[in-house]
């Protein structure tokens, strides 16, 4: 009998064959309940949570199990694991400062999925961001702006922000603040701008307009506008109505100022003439 095959005689001698099958067994059914636990999870959670949260839950937990069964497995086989404690303690501790931001999105995500302060559809600002929500993932929430850029903006920040549902509400108040000059009749203003605003079809009723006088500028008498529109049709009824006023005051011959400023001298002033 040759060195080798006494070797391999040898090897196989030394090993526990009742705690290897142990451990291969524990490992198998390690990998079958890890299983079983990520579709039973997956289902629950995707009666209230999206898609992608959902599954990436499922899926930890599921690596997760695994990582535990596969650890026992090698405790089984008399295996020290205390550098592979030490390591995973350290790998963890720089996973956790490296994910610090990720965690933060994925939990803010889910915040934002049970608060529901918006949805895909919604035309919202966020951050200074005005556009209409077009995804809202486990980690982002993408807007497309009304310029038709789409923006991402981290989850961590979305919840941190104050959003504006613009479209929340079926109705949505505008204001416009018309200056007229001080020599026009202010009433006659008024009774101009409410026949504009009363003959648009996208302009409520309940609400009603509400228009006033409400500041006497420096070159100007302000006159405010409010008026009650739908949320969807905001934008074009804002467009319309800012020009139908300014051309139903034009057609009236009421003056919209522009800002003058008189420069007064202290001593008279002497005009000469080079010729």
């Amino acid at each position: 009998m040759d060195n080798t095959t006494i070797s391999i005689l040898t090897i196989l001698s030394s090993i526990n064959w009742l705690h290897l099958l142990l451990a291969i067994t524990l490992v198998a059914v390690g990998l079958a309940i890890a299983y079983v636990v990520r579709r039973i999870l997956y289902k629950l959670l995707i009666r209230f949570l999206p898609q992608q949260i959902s599954l990436l839950t499922a899926r930890i937990v599921y690596y997760i199990l695994v990582i535990l069964f596969i650890i026992s497995a090698l405790g089984t086989l008399g295996i020290d694991l205390t550098g592979l404690v030490i390591a995973g303690g350290i790998l963890g501790i720089i996973l956790g400062f490296a994910l610090q931001s990720v965690t933060a999105n994925l939990v803010s995500g889910l915040f934002l999925y049970w608060e529901r302060p918006l949805k895909p559809g919604d035309l919202v600002e966020i951050d200074g961001s005005l556009g209409v929500v077009a995804d809202i993932s486990a980690m982002s929430t993408k807007i497309l702006g009304l310029d038709g850029i789409l923006i991402r903006i981290p989850n961590e920040k979305v919840f941190n922000s104050i959003i504006k549902n613009i479209g929340s509400n079926i109705a949505r108040r505008i204001d416009f603040v018309i200056g007229i000059a001080y020599k026009e009749d202010a009433e006659k203003a008024i009774k101009v701008l409410y026949k504009v605003v009363n003959e648009h079809p996208l302009v409520l009723v309940n609400p009603e307009p509400d228009i006033f006088v409400e500041n006497l500028g420096s070159s100007s008498v302000d006159i405010k506008v409010r008026v009650w529109v739908p949320s969807k049709e905001w934008i074009s009824v804002k467009k319309e109505l800012l020009w139908k006023m300014k051309k139903a005051l034009s057609e009236a011959g009421i003056e919209i100022p522009f800002p003058q400023h008189d420069l007064w001298f202290r001593n008279d002033l002497v005009v000469k003439v080079v010729k």
